[in-house]
C-alpha cells in the first residue's frame, strides 16, 4: 500500500489535506524557489520537491504560474518527486523566453529547463487547461521520456477551430479579449496555441498510464452559447490522443479542479505513478510507441 492510499485510509484523509493545504495556499506566500535556469533577460524560476521516480511534472494553464498547483503538490510532495514552474513572463520568470509561445516551442523550453535542473526522465505529465495541450506536445516531441499524463480539464488541439465554428460568439469574444486585454506572454501564447499542432499527429505517442479529469460545472453563459456541449463533444477525443480508457469527469468541478478538488488531482497523479512503477517505465524503445492510426482504430 502506497504512502497516499495510507492517508486515505487514515481518519485524516487525503482529502482533508488537501483541503487544508488548498485553504492555507491562498493565504501563504507562493511555492518556495527552489532553483532557475537563467537564459536572456532574466531567471526561468522552478519548484521542486520530494524525491523518487518518475517526477511528476506540473504545467499550468493560460496566465498562471505554479501557484494553483499548491495544494496538489503539498499532498504529494512526501513521497513524490514533483517540479511546477512559472513560464517565462509568470509569477517569479522574467526571462524572455527562449522558444515560441506554440505548444512545440514550451513542451522544448520545459524539455531544456529540466534537461538544466538535472531532473532526469522518466516524467508523468500533469497539465491544466492549456498546460494539458502543452503536456500532449512534449509527450509526442518526448514519447521515450514519459511514464504517464493527467490532464487536468485540458485544452483539446482542436479546441479553437471547434469554438470558432461551433460557438462562434464566444470564439469573437476571446479573440478580442487576446488583442485588447490580453498582454505579454498570455497573449502570445494565446494567438500561437494551434501553431505546431498539425505536425504532431504524425509523431507516435506513449503507450503510458493516463487519467483525463474533466469539470462538470459551467457557468449559465457557457450552457447557453453551446460552449458546454461544444466541449463535452471533444473530451472522448483525448482517449485515441494520449490513451487510457475513460473520460472522468469530477463532479462539483469547475475549471480549476486543482483547486476544486485537490484530492481528486492527487490521487489520479498517485494512481499514474503506481502504475507506471509498475510497467516498469520508461519502455525500451519502440515499445512504449504507437501510431497515430493504430490508436484511432483501437
Amino acid at each position: 500500500m502506497s504512502a497516499v492510499e495510507r492517508r486515505l485510509r487514515a481518519p485524516k484523509s487525503l482529502a482533508w489535506v488537501v483541503t487544508v493545504a488548498a485553504v492555507l495556499a491562498g493565504c501563504a506566500s507562493p511555492m518556495p524557489n527552489t532553483g532557475n535556469q537563467r537564459v536572456t533577460g532574466g531567471p526561468i524560476v522552478f519548484t521542486h520537491v520530494g524525491h523518487g521516480e518518475p517526477t511528476v511534472v506540473l504545467q499550468s494553464g493560460l496566465g498562471d504560474g505554479r501557484d494553483p498547483w499548491a495544494a496538489v503538490l503539498n499532498a504529494l510532495r512526501a513521497d513524490y518527486s514533483v517540479f511546477a514552474y512559472d513560464r517565462p513572463g509568470y509569477g517569479d520568470s522574467t526571462a524572455t523566453p527562449p522558444t515560441p509561445r506554440n505548444p512545440c516551442g514550451i513542451a522544448t523550453e520545459l524539455h531544456g529547463l529540466l534537461q538544466s535542473a538535472g531532473i532526469k526522465p522518466p516524467y508523468v505529465l500533469v497539465g491544466h487547461s492549456i498546460g494539458g495541450l502543452y503536456q500532449y506536445a512534449f509527450s509526442r516531441l518526448y514519447p521515450d521520456e514519459v511514464a504517464g499524463i493527467v490532464l487536468v480539464d485540458a485544452t483539446h488541439p482542436l479546441h479553437l477551430r471547434k469554438m470558432q465554428v461551433e460557438v462562434p460568439v464566444m470564439a469573437n469574444m476571446l479573440d478580442s479579449m487576446s488583442r485588447r486585454v490580453f498582454r505579454g506572454m498570455m497573449q502570445a501564447e494565446f494567438l500561437q496555441q494551434q501553431d505546431c499542432i498539425d505536425t504532431l499527429w504524425q509523431k507516435p505517442r506513449p503507450d503510458v498510464p493516463v487519467r483525463v479529469l474533466t469539470r462538470t460545472v459551467y457557468s449559465p453563459m457557457e450552457v447557453a452559447s453551446g460552449f458546454e456541449s461544444m466541449v463535452h463533444g471533444l473530451e472522448p477525443n483525448w482517449l485515441p490522443l494520449v490513451g487510457g480508457k475513460e473520460i472522468q469527469p469530477v463532479a462539483g468541478s469547475g475549471h480549476y479542479i486543482q483547486r476544486d478538488k485537490p484530492e481528486v488531482v492527487a490521487e489520479a497523479i498517485e494512481a499514474v505513478v503506481r502504475e507506471a512503477r509498475e510497467r516498469g517505465h520508461p519502455s525500451p524503445p519502440g515499445m512504449a510507441l504507437r501510431s497515430p492510426a493504430a490508436a484511432a482504430s483501437r
